[in-house]
């Protein structure tokens, strides 16, 4: 009895699961193109923190964009780094005698989302774009994420993906992001935008105040929770820019322990849902993983659930391909076979812990708790 109730159990939570993957695949055809021939003054913010090997490289970067150069400016606020970050941003903005980059520190707060509410503070453009410094920006980026914004768009999200190295385990790490970006991009496609990466989005400042930005617990915030919170109070659509050219890039996490750090920050979220259906969805998604990673266990001493649990993870894996085969041609990706089948093989055990340790973890941000 024990290993049939498991088996429904599973497959209602497989059931719940593809019906998730066909909502991003379907969103994923609902995409469209950046078509907007607006070109408003924009705002680049930049929070950072220890990027001393990072921050003339990102600034070189939006220096060099194709878009006209007269409506847009830089902004980049330091959140109390212990190396040579401002110095060294401040000293590449006098060297190309560029009034557009300006440089500015946090006082009294601390925090990403901290930083990045004192930039938009002090910006002047009617739109504001985000990025990391650690990451690369294409040419097109400011141009193709400005052309997304029709008059009823109040948020977008880009594209991100990690350049992997040689070795196998950073082109494990990359197949995971570009996961993570195909299934941001199908379900703001869908229109149920739920995650997105805070290293290529853009909204309009009014649609930033009208929610008054990441709320009074601003170091707890995060962009998902902005684009969230612009979802609940009405502060236009939520669009995702599917343009190739425009995908911003990062490096891979340099190791295993990296990455591990890395993914459990992100699972971090308890309770900064204001949306509780978010919530539940996602919660019902990863009890999927969490059950099945149970059965695999179960089936250790109860030999009669090796059959369901199979073919269950052979559903899963199927699907998924299906789905993040779309996104690979999408962003022009490669998706080796070989190398998704590996990362199937730890997909489910990495997902239920990593999701569980989330929630027994400070959400950290350049080595510093910000929980309040």
């Amino acid at each position: 009895m024990l290993d049939l109730a498991i088996t429904c159990i599973l497959v209602a939570f497989l059931l719940y699961y593809l019906a998730f993957l066909w909502d991003i695949r379907r969103g994923l055809s609902l995409l469209t193109h950046p078509n907007s021939q607006t070109s408003p003054f924009s705002s680049v913010v930049i929070a950072v923190r220890n990027e001393e090997t990072n921050i003339e490289g990102v600034l070189r970067a939006l220096k060099e964009q194709s878009y006209d150069s007269q409506k847009f400016e830089v902004i980049v606020v330091d959140d109390h780094s212990q190396d040579n970050t401002v110095q060294l941003a401040t000293q590449f903005a006098a060297s190309i005698s560029d009034p557009r980059i300006t440089v500015a520190s946090l006082k009294d707060q601390s925090g990403k989302s901290a930083a990045l509410a004192h930039a938009v503070s002090q910006s002047k453009g009617e739109l504001i774009l985000t990025t990391d410094a650690d990451c690369i920006v294409p040419r097109s980026w400011l141009e193709s994420m400005v052309g997304c914004f029709d008059p009823s768009v109040g948020f977008v999200a880009g594209p991100v993906l990690e350049i992997p190295s040689r070795s196998l385990l950073s082109q494990l790490q990359a197949i995971e992001y570009l996961s993570l970006t195909t299934s941001a991009a199908g379900l703001i496609g869908s229109g149920e935008p739920i995650i997105c990466s805070g290293a290529s989005i853009a909204y309009r400042k009014s649609a930033f105040l009208q929610v008054n930005g990441y709320g009074d617990s601003v170091s707890s915030c995060d962009d998902e929770t902005l684009m969230q919170r612009m979802v609940l109070r009405d502060a236009g659509t939520v669009a995702f820019n599917p343009d190739a050219s425009a995908i911003v890039s990062t490096k891979t996490p340099s190791n295993l322990s990296a990455f591990w750090r890395q993914r459990t920050r992100w699972a971090a979220k308890k309770g900064r849902y204001e949306d509780a259906s978010i919530l539940r969805r996602l919660l019902l998604v990863y009890g999927f993983f969490f059950v099945l990673l149970g059965a695999w266990i179960v089936a250790l001493v109860e030999p009669t659930l090796w059959l369901p649990v199979i073919a269950i993870l052979l559903a899963k894996g199927v699907s998924e391909f299906f789905v993040l085969s779309r996104g690979a041609r999408l962003f022009r990706q490669p998706l080796p076979l070989g190398q998704f089948l590996i990362a199937e093989l730890f997909h489910v055990p990495y997902i239920a812990v990593a999701g569980l340790i989330g929630q027994f973890s400070s959400l950290r941000w350049k080595d510093r708790n910000l929980d309040r």
